[in-house]
């Protein structure tokens, strides 16, 4: 881990993929990014030809035909922004979105440097102490790091595709690993890389990190809040432990929608909702729920055209 070579951390750019029947909402997702992180840096969409991306900033498929791999264009997207001098990227999908103000220092500044200074190859923003995360990953650091834990066990999300901080070389070589695999595509990505034994180098996968959200994030809660919250998540966490028997009286499904697995908004530097806009190939109804309960017009039009869709 101490063998990962400094990097220039003021050359950070955002990489966002676009799966093509998903295209639709890469608009929406580059408003919030405007709306929400104004300053934010260079930020470039991938899996879209020119016309199909129209004035969003863009790297354009090399080819244009359908179906696109998606191992692929993101891993010639990630080569194109390295050879331009780009050293690390926050990367994620499109439909994972800024939902409310975001921490500009923290995202510009504070995590990029903490790439040479822990070291670290990833460091995701979906944080460990969010409700659908157990605790065991690995280590908390201390205070003066912010709280970040320290990727370190079997079963630890590393490389996963919530919005997250990587070292451009670690991610181009989490991609040349998934072109070879059987799914090349964002469920391969995660079950490839976060594997130990994953054919990725050893001091990357030793270098993982997540946020501790409640520690960088603009709107931190207040001590009785995070109370609250660590409390809940605990009892969420219980209430998990009955799913296997849930499944086997024949009502995991509606249990899962009970205990509202997927409605949960995460506030982080950059807040976000756990599932994104879709979940299992539809619309997904916790965030259209989300939205509503926000009632911020910021949100009409994106809200107008998940309607719509859902009408078709």
């Amino acid at each position: 881990m101490k063998h990962l070579t400094p990097i220039r951390t003021d050359s950070l750019c955002v990489l966002i993929s676009v799966y093509h029947p998903y295209r639709w909402i890469a608009p929406h997702t580059w408003k919030m990014i405007q709306t929400f992180w104004p300053n934010h840096p260079p930020v470039f969409f991938c899996g879209l030809t020119s016309e199909e991306a129209g004035e969003l900033p863009h790297i354009p498929v090399q080819e244009g035909h359908l179906p696109r791999v998606w191992a692929d264009f993101v891993f010639d997207a990630a080569a194109r922004l390295r050879a331009d001098g780009f050293e690390a990227v926050y990367f994620f999908l499109e439909d994972h979105m800024p939902l409310d103000v975001c921490h500009e220092l923290n995202l510009n500044t504070l995590l990029p440097a903490l790439l040479n200074t822990l070291p670290a190859s990833y460091i995701a923003l979906m944080g460990w102490d969010n409700k659908r995360f157990a605790t065991r990953a690995g280590p908390v650091l201390p205070a003066e790091q912010h709280r970040l834990k320290h990727l370190t066990t079997e079963k630890a999300p590393r490389f996963h595709l919530h919005p997250s901080l990587f070292r451009m070389d670690a991610l181009i070589e989490c991609l040349e690993a998934l072109k070879k695999h059987d799914k090349p595509n964002p469920w391969g990505f995660e079950k490839l890389s976060d594997k130990l034994d994953a054919p990725i180098s050893k001091d990357f996968k030793e270098s993982c990190y997540q946020i501790c959200g409640s520690e960088l994030a603009l709107n931190k809660p207040c001590s009785q809040k995070l109370f609250m919250e660590t409390a809940g998540h605990w009892f969420f966490r219980r209430v998990m432990s009955l799913v296997p028997m849930a499944y086997q009286f024949g009502f995991g499904k509606q249990f899962f929608k009970f205990i509202g697995f997927d409605d949960f908004f995460y506030n982080g530097p950059f807040p976000m909702f756990y599932s994104g806009v879709m979940a299992a190939g539809k619309i997904n109804p916790f965030f259209t729920k989300h939205l509503k309960r926000r009632n911020t017009p910021i949100f009409d039009n994106l809200l107008q055209e998940i309607r719509e869709r859902e009408g078709q």
